[in-house]
């Protein structure tokens, strides 16, 4: 198989460099190539391209790991030259909407897309790195990358530009997570209670995380008021121990805009689905805005 790389990158280089050594072609394209794409080609006896164009109609796969703000462009110059029934992937961070305009592109000339979300530190696991995959070319993509060693998990169900969403909903979802364990672990250690703290949220290990970010969304709709108090009171003890706050204040308005909500349109259920919640709260948020 001959598999060309877009960006020869960290990103373009980590999975190269396996693919090689499995025993497929594979050819570079970088217009600024770095001194270990250089080393990489010089290894495998070829030339490192610079050309879209020239690499595209040769290639079985391409593989673009490009910035995100050029991913469609350089989608749009390969596709155009590509073989039909070939195969392409996009590793960049692109905006979903992006993605998606891409693979109808990709689908206009018979070629399968998937894009590949990375999930975590390549630096770190390198090829090992967990990645989510979306597209008509998914089956081919979980092929491609087995050869790599990479662990592919597709999205279930999913069309390209599901995966690049999905990682960006992730990302929320750890950073604030991050931000928020800085502010609130800074504040026990400084109070000498890290250890405890971890005792006291040791209840949270008892469920799975599906159904405690589930009771999360059912409950707050119901008890935000309540909740809000919690969270002023927390902001104030912080603030009053000199304790640098910077996620507090967001996490207050939030639950001060749903305890808004409640009084003017209270949910009319006592004990809410998951969908109920989501239904209200969708409903009141466009009503807020």
């Amino acid at each position: 198989m001959k598999i060309g790389i877009i960006g020869a990158g960290e990103v373009g280089l980590t999975y190269a460099r396996p693919w090689a050594a499995a025993g497929h072609e594979v050819v570079l394209c970088d217009l600024k190539p770095s001194a270990a794409a250089a080393a990489f080609a010089a290894q495998a006896g070829s030339d490192i391209c610079t050309s879209v164009a020239d690499i595209a109609p040769s290639c079985d796969v391409l593989v673009s790991c490009v910035f995100g703000t050029v991913s469609l462009s350089v989608a749009e110059q390969a596709l155009a030259h590509m073989a039909k029934d070939a195969l392409y992937v996009d590793m960049t961070t692109a905006d979903p909407a992006l993605i998606r305009t891409a693979a109808q592109r990709a689908a206009e000339f018979d070629v399968s897309y998937v894009d590949v979300a990375i999930l975590g530190a390549i630096a770190l696991t390198h090829e090992k790195t967990n990645l989510l995959g979306a597209g008509t070319g998914i089956e081919r993509a979980l092929t491609l990358f087995a050869f790599a060693g990479a662990p592919l998990k597709p999205v279930e169900h999913g069309a390209a530009g599901d995966a690049a969403a999905l990682k960006i909903l992730r990302s929320v979802f750890t950073k604030g997570l991050e931000a928020l364990t800085i502010e609130c672990f800074m504040a026990a250690e400084k109070q000498g209670v890290s250890d405890k703290l971890h005792d006291a949220l040791s209840d949270i290990d008892q469920a799975s995380l599906r159904d405690f970010l589930g009771a999360l969304i059912r409950t707050h709709v119901l008890h935000a008021p309540r909740r809000l108090k919690e969270v002023e009171e927390a902001e104030r003890q912080l603030r009053a121990a000199d304790m640098p706050v910077a996620v507090l204040p967001g996490v207050r308005d939030l639950f001060q805009r749903t305890t808004d909500q409640i009084a003017a349109n209270p949910i009319d259920v006592a004990t809410p689905t998951l969908p109920q919640a989501f239904e209200w709260l969708f409903k009141v948020n466009e009503v807020s805005r």
